[in-house]
Formats: C-alpha cells, structure tokens, sequence
C-alpha cells in the first residue's frame, strides 16, 4: 500500500510519513472492529465489562496513534516537501516510537482492567483501584503510555515541525512547491504546533510528577499539588479543547494548501490569502481560552464570569469558521474545480466539520449545557469532529499518495469511498445528537434500560457506523489496487 518510490530521490520526505500513515492505518483498523463491537455488545446482551473495554480503546485508538499520527505523517510530508527540509532523522523516529509504544502500553492496561474515558477525570484511574475495579499495576502502565504518546505529541512532533520551519538548510532536491509563512497553508501548521506546545506543557508538568509519584522516585506527598482534581482537570482540558482547536487549524491550513491545486482554471491561488490568515487568527484567537464550555457543570466551581465568557468564545470561533467557508466557496465560485475524488473528501469532510460545528455551539450555551452535559450528544461530538477531520486528512492524502508512492489511484472506488463515509459521518452526528436530546448517557452499557429511542438511536448509530466502516475500507482498497504512474 504505502511502498515509497526510492526512485525519485525523496526518500527524506517520504519514508517515515509513509510509516506513520501506514501504521496510523493499523490502529484505524482497530478502532473500527471495536467500534462495531459496542453495538453488538448492546443488543448481543453481553458483558458489560466487555462495552467498556471496547469503548476506552475505540476513543483511545480513534483519536491518537490513528488520526494524531495520520496527521503528523502527512504534515510532515507537506512541511518537508515545501520547505525543502529532510522529515527523516532521530527526532522523527523519537516521534513514532513514543506515538505506538506508548498506544500499545495504554492498549495493554486497559485490556488488563483499566476502563477510563480518554477524557481521563482524575483521580478516577486511582479511585477505581482503591475500590478493586483494576489493578495499580494497570493505572501506572496506562499512565506511562499516555505520557509517552502525550511526549510524542506535545514536544517531539512540535520541535520537529519547528525545526523544518525555521532552521536547516533547504535542500533543493526535497523542495517540491515552495511555501512560506505567510502563505495560509505554512502558517496554520506553525500556529497548530505552537498551540500545542503551549497549552501542552502544564499538563506535561503534571503527568511527569504524578508519573514520579506513581514509580516511587518521589513520595505522593510530594506531589499532591498534581494530584488535586481541580489542578489535573483544568490542565488536562486546557489542552485535550485546543488539541482539537490545534488540529483543525492544522487540518484547515492543509484545505487551503491543497484546494488551488485542483482549480478548473490553473490560477493555483485562492480567493484571498489575507482573508484565510485572518479566519486562522480568529479561530486561533476565539478558541484558545473557549475551553471554560466543559466546566460549566461544575458552577461554583467555575465562577459565571468564565462561564459565559466560555459561552461567548465558543460562539465566537463560529466568526473563524464564517471567513473560512466564504474564502473556500468564494474561490470555488471563481475559479471553478475538477471533481477529484481527494478534493470531494476534503469538502465533505468540511461539510461534516461545520454540522458539528453547530452542535459545538449549541453544547456551548451555558443553558443548554446543563441539559446535554454528560449524554451522548457530548461524546458524539467529539467523535464527529474526529470524523470531519479524518475524512479531510484522507483527501488530502490522496493528493500526497502519488508522490510518496509513484503510484495512481482509481477514482471510481475514490468517489465510492467519499460517498459512503459522507452518508456514515453525517449519519453519525445526527445520531449522536438526537440520542443526547433524549438523555441518552455517553459512555453507558445499557441502552435498552431507557425509553425506546435509545434503542433506536443506538440501531443509527450501528447502521451508519457500517456505512462508515464500508467507507474506510473502500479507502484502503484503493490503495491495494494501485499501479504505478509510469
């Protein structure tokens, strides 16, 4: 699938993304099987514990060693391709064995027992071993694998970019488009990785002491600073909200660079340059500190002031989003397209991005939020915004393929692959959100215990699952049946 032409002399750029897609692939594989496993689960009358399991590694596998490190695979391709710059060397290999070995190791405990939501709340991981639900065994190997793949993700993959961007010598021979900053394509990706590191270092200074503690190099006493659940939440979701934020202004930043690619009239520009930087800006601007919308549930905790200021954010990336959609369809409209099916993934995945959006917003209202916090609309938005950003990342793809490979895809199964994961993902999202509107729980084993259109929210969710599922694996078939340009 992912065999890399050694022929052109881009073996720099093209090796280790080509790995990380390919092993990113693997873990999608997973997740999927898993993810069509909770349905069975439900209606099949299984062991609950088994639901639990299989949901904690689907939200796990979906949302880091896959679409994180799909991610990093292409972007590395894109930033080593357009700034001339080798994505290969100690660092990118660093980048892959924390991303997987640290996805394995949290794979291993949560099959030995531990059954935490990937929106980990602590101290519920130690409160589970008090109470004999796992092993603490289990909690310290969970706790190193997510450091490694949060290590992987919040220093080592933002210092490589970095150091793509900004120092080295270009390489002639690796530069195959020519970009710079100022260029919105250059600039989302810089701004992501800076979100990361920023947002992501408190958090880091948590995990590692806590991970001290955990090994016994330091007493817990001596940590219980980072133990406190109000310090662990409020640096965890600072960065698991513009995590999100950060990949799709990364994901966006990757439409723009690949959209004037694939004009009807060869102009390779788009509507406005300025007008795309400043919907990154704003995006950037209005979502870094929009993360108060998931403590609204916690008032008093959370003082109103930050609460609406939460609500007033939130609303506010949809300004972001606005100059986003109106640079896209304004250079649609004025320069036309050819329907590739790369380019058709990438809209629709917009398309889906911005349903969700929606449902984002009205999570966002203080008000509502006390409705559907905790229910399945939450949970299906977060997938959903993991789906969106998959299905754009997979357009863009299918524009790198042919360079990292030498080979050509066949654009009958590629239209077939984009028309059936549209109607999955959009499925989905409606699914999830009418389940939430019923008080449907996230995360919950016994979906016939509640009215019937639980039930039936769960059958969609099933139904448009295998829609979605049928979609990944036309995807992948694509690949197999590749032949070469030449």
């Amino acid at each position: 699938m992912f065999d890399v032409d050694e022929s052109t002399g881009l073996s720099d750029i093209n090796t280790w993304p080509a790995m990380m897609i390919m092993t990113s692939l693997v873990w999608l594989i997973v997740a999927i099987l898993l993810g069509l496993l909770m349905p069975v689960i439900q209606f099949g009358g299984l062991d609950t514990n088994l639901f639990y399991t299989a949901i904690t590694l689907h939200g796990a596998a979906l949302a880091f060693p896959f679409l994180f490190q799909f991610m990093m695979g292409i972007s590395l391709h894109r930033s080593g391709g357009c700034m001339g710059k080798s994505a290969s060397g100690k660092l990118t290999t660093a980048i892959y064995i924390c991303m997987n070995g640290g996805a394995l190791l949290l794979t291993l405990a949560v099959l030995g027992g531990l059954k935490i939501s990937y929106t980990i709340m602590y101290p519920l991981p130690l409160v589970g071993a008090q109470m004999g639900q796992w092993s603490m065994g289990m909690v310290v190997l969970g706790f190193t694998g997510i450091a490694m793949v949060l290590t992987s993700m919040i220093f080592l993959y933002p210092i490589q970019i970095i150091r793509m961007s900004f120092f080295g010598e270009q390489r002639e021979e690796l530069l195959l488009s020519a970009r710079t900053l100022k260029d919105p394509g250059m600039l989302g990706m810089v701004m992501s990785i800076m979100i990361l590191l920023v947002t992501g270092t408190p958090l880091m200074v948590v995990i590692y002491s806590i991970l001290l503690g955990l090994y016994g190099f330091v007493s817990l006493e001596a940590i219980s600073w980072a133990t406190e659940p109000v310090v662990f939440q409020y640096v965890f979701y600072i960065f698991a909200h513009n995590l999100m934020e950060a990949m799709a202004i990364m994901v966006i930043s990757a439409v723009y660079a690949t959209l004037p690619l694939y004009l009807a009239d060869g102009t390779r520009k788009l509507y406005s340059d300025k007008l795309a930087n400043l919907a990154l800006w704003i995006l950037l601007v209005t979502s870094v500190t929009s993360f108060f919308h998931h403590f609204y549930t916690t008032n008093p905790g959370l003082p109103s002031a930050l609460a609406y200021h939460g609500n007033f954010m939130s609303w506010a990336t949809g300004i972001g989003a606005a100059l986003s959609i109106f640079t896209i369809l304004a250079t649609i409209w004025k320069h036309g397209i050819k329907p590739e099916p790369g380019l058709m993934a990438i809209l629709a995945g917009f398309v889906v991005y911005i349903m969700d959006g929606i449902n984002a917003m009205v999570a966002g209202n203080v008000a509502v939020s006390s409705h559907i916090h905790g229910t399945i609309w939450v949970g299906g938005h977060a997938m959903s915004v993991l789906i969106a950003m998959c299905l754009m990342w997979m357009g863009v793809l299918y524009h790198h393929y042919p360079v990292i490979t030498g080979k050509k895809l066949d654009k009958k199964l590629g239209n077939r692959f984009v028309t059936l994961y549209t109607i999955g993902a959009i499925g989905l999202l409606l699914s999830f959100a009418a389940g939430g509107a019923m008080g449907m729980p996230r995360r919950f084993a016994e979906w016939d215990a509640g009215p019937i259109g639980w039930t039936i929210a769960g059958v969609a969710i099933l139904v448009f699952g295998l829609f979605l599922m049928a979609g990944f694996f036309t995807y992948m078939q694509n690949f197999f049946k590749s032949r070469s340009i030449s």
